[in-house]
């Protein structure tokens, strides 16, 4: 459900440890202590959450919209005894219904592109964060409208309307800290691990090619946004017009 962390930018470990290896730096980038009580908001299929209550013996609570993903998490937890540690449910991220000041963190994986209404997300974040609370957010960054050819954006805006990244657009290089700034966050901190990403972007671009070719002959990419995105967006990537990011901030004390 996300990609995999290459920490010596080429293919010399397995693309399951390199998975094994974004876990472990989503707990060090949040700077996880043990009971800490944490939201992954947008959790998938929960497998982010469960690796992550299991070694550092904290608390998570994930939330998502999509219900048989939510389920799917649910089996994990259970398979990977942690049903004691960390919890999932149905809610947006948007509009919670936690308490004020309720986690000591919150982590989004490939997720947060995906907001409604990314202000609001932000806002809600810093409402349900503690004092000092950490953020840690793993997303991707694009390049400003002037520098993708015509091509480049229409498949750009195929595989977002496809894939409902409706926040996408806002994620752009070099400005998002700005954005959590005038949310209220401090200590903003952003990283560009693009090329620690790039094998694993282009494992997928290699498994999926023949069957982006039949999309691509059919016209069907805001259809298939995941099939296209491994060819499209690979290739923007390479050119540097896609990043991917970790943002680090915290709540004011």
């Amino acid at each position: 459900m996300h990609f995999g962390y290459y920490p010596t930018e080429s293919t010399d470990i397995t693309e399951k440890k390199a998975q094994y290896l974004f876990n472990e730096l989503v707990a060090e980038n949040l700077k996880i202590k043990k009971d800490d009580y944490i939201l992954d908001a947008g959790c998938g299929q929960g497998v982010v959450s469960a690796h992550l209550a299991k070694k550092y013996n904290c608390r998570i609570v994930g939330i998502n919209i999509i219900p048989f993903q939510v389920a799917k998490a649910k089996i994990l937890a259970k398979r990977e005894s942690v049903e004691d540690k960390v919890q999932y449910r149905l809610m947006d991220y948007s509009d919670t219904d936690f308490e004020n000041e309720t986690f000591d963190a919150v982590y989004t994986t490939e997720s947060l592109s995906h907001a409604a209404d990314l202000e609001k997300t932000l806002k809600e974040f810093m409402r349900i964060l503690k004092p000092n609370g950490r953020v840690a957010l793993f997303e991707y960054t694009i390049a400003q409208d002037g520098q993708f050819d015509e091509y480049e954006k229409k498949m750009l805006d195929a595989i977002i309307e496809g894939a409902a990244m409706m926040s996408l657009k806002q994620f752009r290089h070099d400005t998002f800290p700005e954005f959590l700034g005038k949310i209220g966050f401090t200590g903003i901190r952003e990283q560009n691990i693009s090329s620690h990403m790039a094998p694993s972007l282009a494992r997928l671009h290699r498994i999926l090619a023949p069957l982006y070719f039949i999309v691509r002959f059919f016209n069907a990419q805001r259809l298939f946004p995941n099939i296209a995105a491994s060819h499209e967006y690979y290739k923007m990537a390479k050119k540097g017009l896609i990043r991917y990011c970790i943002f680090t901030a915290n709540k004011p004390a």
